[in-house]
């Protein structure tokens, strides 16, 4: 027969092991090979295909002697290790000599078969790694000399290719893990642990493990993680069906590697861990029940690690290799049945594999009913038959195994017999989000709402893990750090109306319960303060799965709208985008168009599209809002005001300063006289009323009122809430306006440091100070520095906002800005080429920012001495400010200035003197007679009289 290595090549070692222990396996034959032996080991020579049998049977042949890894898993009666090693014992040629058991997990003396009892054998678990491999040699004995060059370990006839250094000893543990616990009663898929480990090795880091509900994919991803966690760094589980909590999930991830401090902020946090793992390999990340493979892609984290991702979808190609995870095998039926209930014959757990169809979900919970509740199988299928054939005529899920929910149901129905409290709670719970339930802080907060036969759980976190234990028991839910989560089938069966087990009435205060709980422990802000945000994060799957059935209810229409404001305030701008247009949609199907609730959502949904860049979509949702708010609840009204503070944003970023400086003064007057000088809301209005006052070149005003605000908010927020951090970076960036760049500067370096610190590196409004404080830096000379941070705020607003948003076009415009001042002009000219043309898309010729953009490259183009290319594109850029901004503005007065240099250099000096007389009076009269501007044309001007008045006297001689 052929083998790997030529058909009479002798090895040293056959290397027998249950799955479960491939680790260990892999350890052994790894560190025999170091130390000169020969080995077999199945995965590293058996080829996808290879009849096992036979290549056992000839491994065994050409083995001198079988090392046998022993644990409990090894003597299970279904595994191929029960054939090799009476096999190899029964092997008289070879003798006992020749059998070497080495422990790798703890075993009775009474679980050893009898033939191997008298065998000494080495023990390697419980040892330290070097402890271990002197207990490995020993048994085997080193080898007297070489015996012919050993094997490479990295070649393709010994170890596969790989990039991981040494295995680790299996008992080593992660620095840093919060894997759920270890299944105790988790059988089978021993192939397809296999499959996933060799996938991994052979340079496939990322794998998508999919299948329907209920053949156990989370299960399975766990106990790889269990498994191999030995060969990991880091491991860390994520719950991926709702991608806006990822940030904080990562965020636990960077506090538990201690590479940050605990008060740093989640999306600071985030961005911390997703740099460790660019940087770092040996780690395994699991996304649980993801969604859509089109839009994760986006999300996988970068580096040299592993990602195992769980989901329903098969259409994962393109983003990792799949795996299909299909129903048991029978034999794997069988044996998680008989660990639930281990006298149970072996045609007695056929029947009921054959009722429930093989599914590993539906024999968990027939096992754990069974086992505790003294059923026979008899009883259970009779019940099982009449449970469903009611499912049969309500089908309340689309499965193809309908059995199942009659599992759920005996289960279910055994847990409210013999613990009524637990049973209680698993239903509430059963109407929230597939995803974990923090039980362990809701129940601890003050006010929380429970039926009154649950409240002695509140507070009492003994009772709640007891509650919780007793479902697990049963397999109806999974324990969770302080929680648990329920499998969405499992749920959407205790959500059945129409079961034998649930009444419409019982089923109707279940979810009401629900909907009270999560009300009743929402924190005590409207997602705008920092300080809450883990918990809105912790909140956020629940409400959003609420707010689907409960559209008829106030409070949960206000807990959906503050959780979309968290989500804005944050900074996870898309997710606003998406939670704001589900809710209209929702809602404009069951209110009429002026229903304040709507209105707000249709606010919010235009709060996320202006910060998303898209202008002309905010412009057209909100001025209709603010039509149907003003009919139906008046002017005054903060819905109303609220609508017009978004309509004027969306003026604002398209250029339209004027349309918005009216709304804003009425909204401020407004707010003034409703809400008070020192609320937020006007608080907020003076800030927007400021910007909107330096769009148009009025930066005395600005910064009167700057300063007035930003006062206030200090002593109404505080230094470090984020409207305070806005109104700062706003009032520094008038401060350069008006050529005070060094008090700019103090102030944005203090800004940006408390942004970091409260929102994070990435948060847009910390990029926009960073950008500020870059700003200041070039101003007062400093180009170096400034062209590093422009480096770094532009890739972050790459990555954070997209290529093409208006701020990102902005920090390409910065960045060519620097690069000119450090003569780097063909990089500068060819950024602001792109920029150009990217801007006339997105926002249109005749844009401030688009024309912003066209004046820096003209003077790119000035310093490579092509002026008549930067002369015709100043020329154009000034009509458009004059017909845009008007002929006063700072902008267009700056335009000049430098279309006079460019007709100077081109002889042209009448033209220029003009040009420039009239910028030096209209900057005298906006900035005044000592701002920096005014003085360079001065200064320019000067010279240009000086030059011109010398050619005039020349052109006079005679």
């Amino acid at each position: 027969m052929e083998t790997v290595s030529g058909a009479s090549e002798k090895v040293d070692f056959f290397i027998s092991y249950a799955g479960v222990e491939r680790a260990w396996a892999e350890w052994v034959a790894w560190h025999l090979q170091q130390h000169g032996f020969s080995v077999e080991f199945d995965h590293w020579h058996w080829q996808a295909g290879d009849n096992t049998t036979l290549r056992m049977s000839d491994a065994l042949a050409r083995a001198d002697r079988f090392l046998a890894l022993l644990s409990r898993s090894y003597f299970e009666r279904p595994r191929y290790t029960r054939d090799e090693w009476t096999a190899a014992f029964d092997d008289r040629e070879r003798g006992t000599g020749g059998f070497i058991p080495l422990h790798v997990a703890e075993l009775e003396k009474s679980e050893i078969p009898d033939l191997l009892r008298p065998i000494k054998a080495g023990i390697l678990y419980g040892k330290s790694e070097e402890e271990a491999l002197t207990e490995l040699l020993s048994a085997v004995g080193r080898p007297a000399g070489p015996q012919g060059k050993p094997g490479f370990p990295g070649s393709a006839a010994t170890l596969p290719d790989r990039d991981e250094a040494a295995p680790r000893l299996p008992a080593s543990t992660p620095k840093a893990s919060n894997v759920p616990p270890r299944l105790p009663l988790f059988t089978g898929r021993d192939e397809v642990l296999d499959r996933i480990r060799t996938t991994f090795q052979s340079r496939s880091p990322v794998q998508a493990l999919h299948g329907m509900g209920g053949v156990g994919k989370t299960q399975t991803a766990a106990e790889y993680c269990h498994r191999f966690a030995s060969q990991y760094d880091t491991v860390w589980w994520l719950d991926a069906e709702q991608t806006v909590t990822l940030d904080s999930q990562l965020a636990d991830l960077a506090h538990a590697l201690k590479t940050v401090p605990a008060t740093m902020p989640v999306a600071d946090a985030a961005q911390s861990a997703r740099q460790y793992l660019r940087t770092n390999g040996r780690w395994l990340l699991v996304f649980d029940n993801a969604e859509d493979p089109g839009t994760f892609r986006s999300l996988l984290p970068e580096g040299g690690g592993h990602v195992l991702i769980t989901s329903r979808d098969p259409g994962w190609h393109s983003a990792a290799t799949p795996m299909d995870i299909g129903l048991f095998a029978r034999a794997e039926s069988r044996s998680l049945l008989a660990a639930y209930v281990p006298k149970l014959p072996q045609t007695e757990a056929d029947r009921l594999a054959e009722a429930l169809g093989d599914l590993p979900l539906a024999l968990a919970q027939a096992g754990g009913l069974i086992a505790t509740s003294g059923f026979s199988v008899d009883t259970y299928l009779k019940d099982l038959t009449a449970t469903s054939r009611l499912l049969d005529r309500s089908a309340p899920i689309t499965y193809r195994h309908k059995t199942l929910g009659a599992a759920v149901r005996l289960s279910s129905a055994h847990l409210a017999r013999t613990d009524p409290v637990a049973s209680e709670l698993l239903r509430i719970c059963a109407f929230l989000a597939p995803e974990p339930i923090p039980l362990d802080t809701w129940l601890t907060k003050v006010g929380v709402e429970l039926p009154p036969s649950l409240n002695g759980l509140v507070g009492d976190p003994v009772a709640v893990a007891d509650s919780i234990a007793a479902m697990a028991r049963l397999g109806l839910v999974r324990p969770q750090h302080g929680g648990l989560t329920i499998h969405r089938l499992t749920a959407a069966v205790l959500r059945d109306r129409t079961g034998a087990n649930a009444t419409s009435a019982a089923q109707e205060s279940a979810h009401e319960h629900a909907k009270n709980l999560v009300i009743s422990v929402r924190p005590d802000d409207e997602g705008r303060d920092p300080a809450t945000w883990q918990e809105w994060a912790g909140l956020l799957p629940h409400v959003m799965t609420l707010s689907e059935t409960w559209t008829q209810d106030d409070n949960m229409r206000e807990l959906s709208l503050d959780a979309t404001q968290y989500l804005l305030m944050r900074g996870t701008t898309s997710a606003a985008h998406d939670a704001a247009r589900a809710l209209h949609q929702r809602w404009s199907a069951e209110f009429p168009p002026d229903h304040p609730h709507l209105l707000t959502a249709e606010t919010l949904l235009t709060d996320s599209l202006n910060i998303l860049g898209r202008y002309r979509q905010a412009l057209a949702v909100i001025e209709n809002v603010v039509e149907l708010s003003r009919n139906a609840l008046g002017d005054d009204h903060e819905t109303t005001l609220a609508a017009n503070t978004a309509l004027a944003t969306a003026f604002t970023n398209l250029g339209q300063y004027h349309e918005a400086q009216v709304i804003e003064e009425d909204v401020l007057r407004r707010r003034r006289s409703t809400l008070g000088e020192d609320h937020r809301d006007t608080l907020t209005s003076g800030n927007n009323l400021a910007v909107t006052l330096d769009t148009l070149g009025d930066h005395h005003a600005s910064r009167a009122l700057k300063d007035d605000v930003l006062k206030r908010q200090r002593r109404v927020l505080g230094e470090n809430h984020p409207d305070t951090l806005i109104s700062a970076t706003n009032l520094a960036v008038t401060l350069m306006d008006l050529g005070e760049f060094v008090q700019a500067r103090a102030l944005l370096e203090g800004t940006v440091d408390r942004s970091r610190k409260t929102l994070g590196d990435n948060h847009p409004n910390t990029l926009n100070a960073a950008s500020g404080l870059a700003a200041s830096l070039k101003d007062l000379g400093h180009h170096h520095k400034a062209q590093t941070l422009r480096e770094d705020v532009l890739t972050r607003r790459r990555k954070v906002l997209g290529e093409d948003h208006p701020h990102t076009l902005d920090s390409y415009r910065d960045l060519a800005s620097s690069l000119t001042y450090l003569g780097h002009h063909a990089r500068a000219r060819s950024i602001l080429d792109d920029t150009l043309n990217r801007s006339r898309a997105m926002l249109g010729d005749t844009h401030p920012d688009t024309l912003t953009i066209a004046h820096n490259l003209a003077t790119v183009l000035m310093r490579v001495n092509q002026h008549v290319q930067a002369r015709a594109l100043l020329q154009s850029t000034l009509d458009k400010h004059r017909a845009t901004l008007g002929p006063e503005h700072p902008n267009t007065l700056t335009t000049a200035a430098n279309l006079a240099s460019v007709l100077s250099h081109l002889g042209r000096r009448k033209e220029a003197r003009v040009l420039l007389q009239n910028s030096l009076e209209g900057f005298r009269r906006t900035l005044g007679e000592e701002h920096p501007k005014t003085k360079a044309v001065a200064e320019q001007l000067a010279g240009y009289k000086k030059v011109f008045g010398k050619r005039k006297k020349k052109i006079r001689r005679p």
